[in-house]
């Protein structure tokens, strides 16, 4: 039953917060963009929003934007059990200058 609730944990912890992160992409016009995600309940899109200033150096214009709510957990607590839900963000954007 330990090893059952520690696994709970940790599914929850990976719900509750991710890695920010980023990777080239190619943009319908033919040039190179960034496809950035921003997972996890404690963040918010913000968090991708610093990212994509991150990695072009400053200036980016938004392409696509995404956001959802996407499974989640029952994790114990004491006698109960509290729900946690996984949320994913994305950005795609093109460095400005």
């Amino acid at each position: 039953m330990h090893a059952l609730r520690l696994i709970a944990c940790a599914l929850a912890g990976g719900l509750l917060s991710g890695c920010v992160t980023s990777r080239p992409v190619a943009l319908p016009n033919g040039t190179q963009g960034y496809a950035i995600r921003c997972p996890g309940a404690a963040r918010d899109i913000s968090d991708c929003m610093n990212k994509a200033a991150e990695v072009c150096g400053g200036k980016y214009q938004i392409v696509d934007r995404d956001g959802n709510v996407a499974g989640g957990a029952a994790v114990m607590s004491g006698n109960g059990a509290v729900w946690v839900q996984g949320v994913h963000r994305s950005l795609i954007v093109s460095c400005q200058g």
